[in-house]
């Protein structure tokens, strides 16, 4: 009998392969996602904050209208994720991951057109649909079905691409913007979504290991083996579970903090730095996130990740509360690179404790719904910040919620176990 190797159903790798044909394919999978993230969640998160501080300074928008469109965007992309997460699950993470690119280059150009505060808004409906579409669930799908014993650190590497794309991207589009303004710069963005997301998801991503005669990490699949996926969650019994409505409670705290100040990070800096300063500071933030990532994706496979993601949340809480008392450059930039440590580190725990607890079976369709729960909480921070702001003397006030917040959600993580349909305990 033919080995499984070569059974007419294994299918060839891509040729790229043949570069290092000694590599597991999976890190080629996990460098695909590095340059994707960089792209579509540089735009899609890090972006925010760049649009509104250049929509009120070319447009003279208030911060509160600005806000409230943000809060549209990150509701909606948590509204698109459930039915992404069902699309993952039974057609692969290619699929929404090309309609996302295209969508996001068409949501790009229409940014950079528009001179009515009302078209913002619908303008982020296509650009949140389009990065729930091409960002974390069909991503984290992929890692968790490559990776096994490695999948934190393989996650983490995939995802720094975010943070590279937030350094890179936030003082290149905020450049662009003062000296060319929002049109040209929105175009340019669009044409790196297309040249990068579309060729690299078509010759390079690959749905899991299996289909290619592999098993995660890299191991030989033998004949008879298949790989454990876990057990079958509806989306409907996921969310019955007390550890659905405790993670949801959590994470959703959590992104109140993570967008309210994401959003408003770089006019916050503005209060009190020069132009060119205030867009450094901005960089601080990615710079930490690479930092926080790497460094968790090396510990998160071998510790509780429930200790792990209460770190995370009080270390950003404190970081809040750093913000919220400064005044000047040096204390500033220190509490933006520790926020920045947890930032992205926290997207990568939300993923890695789904899978853990609820497995891959119905992981897209979990992490969908999970997805929008937690988005009403991001879509809350930037309004909340904005208004808080706006009506009790700026941003110290604001930022002073968040660090509440952020205590809150580091208590609740902890009380999280394992739900009863899995087995043993966590």
């Amino acid at each position: 009998m033919p080995a499984a190797s070569e059974s007419p159903a294994i299918r060839p790798l891509p040729l790229i392969h043949r570069l290092r044909p000694d590599l597991f394919y999976g890190w080629y999978v996990v460098t695909a996602g590095f340059a994707l993230s960089f792209v579509t969640v540089g735009i899609g998160f890090y972006g925010q904050t760049v649009f509104l501080d250049g929509l009120i300074r070319e447009y003279g928008w208030s911060k509160a209208s600005v806000s409230g469109a943000s809060t549209v965007y990150f509701i909606t992309t948590g509204m698109v994720g459930i039915g992404v997460g069902r699309i993952v699950d039974r057609f692969g993470a290619r699929p929404p991951i090309l309609a996302g690119a295209v969508a996001m280059a068409a949501a790009l150009l229409w940014l950079g057109s528009i001179d009515e505060p009302y078209q913002l808004y619908l303008v982020y409906l296509l650009l949140a649909a389009s990065f729930s579409m091409s960002s974390a669930i069909p991503m984290s799908s992929l890692m968790n079905k490559w990776f096994v014993r490695g999948r934190a650190r393989a996650m983490s590497f995939s995802q720094t691409g975010v943070s590279v794309g937030g350094l890179i991207l936030v003082p290149l589009a905020t450049t662009l913007i003062a000296d060319e303004g929002m049109g040209v710069a929105t175009q340019l963005l669009a044409a790196l979504v297309l040249i990068v997301v579309i060729p690299l998801t078509i010759w390079v991503i690959r749905e899991a290991p299996t289909a290619h005669g592999l098993r995660p990490d890299g191991d030989a699949i033998a004949e008879d083996d298949t790989t454990p996926v876990g057990l079958s969650w509806s989306g409907r019994e996921a969310m019955r579970t007390r550890s659905f409505l405790l993670l949801a409670l959590s994470f959703g705290s959590i992104l109140i903090c993570q967008t309210g100040l994401a959003v408003h990070h770089l006019h916050l800096l503005r209060d009190h730095l020069d132009t060119s300063a205030a867009a450094f500071g901005a960089a601080t933030i990615p710079v930490g996130s690479i930092i926080g990532r790497l460094l968790v994706g090396r510990v998160a496979d071998r510790i509780d990740k429930r200790k792990v993601t209460a770190a995370l949340f009080a270390t950003q809480a404190m970081s809040l509360g750093g913000l919220a008392l400064a005044s000047h450059a040096t204390p500033l930039l220190i509490a933006s690179v520790v926020f920045g440590l947890t930032i992205g580190a926290v997207f990568m725990m939300q993923s890695l404790l789904v899978a853990e607890l609820f497995g891959l079976a119905s992981f897209g369709t979990v992490l969908g719904l999970l997805n929008f729960v937690t988005s009403v909480g991001g879509g809350i921070g930037p309004l909340l910040v904005g208004i808080v702001a706006e009506r009790f003397g700026g941003y110290p006030a604001a930022i002073s919620v968040l660090f509440a917040i952020g205590l809150w959600s580091a208590i609740l993580i902890l009380f999280v176990r394992r739900p009863q349909k899995a087995m043993g305990p966590l």
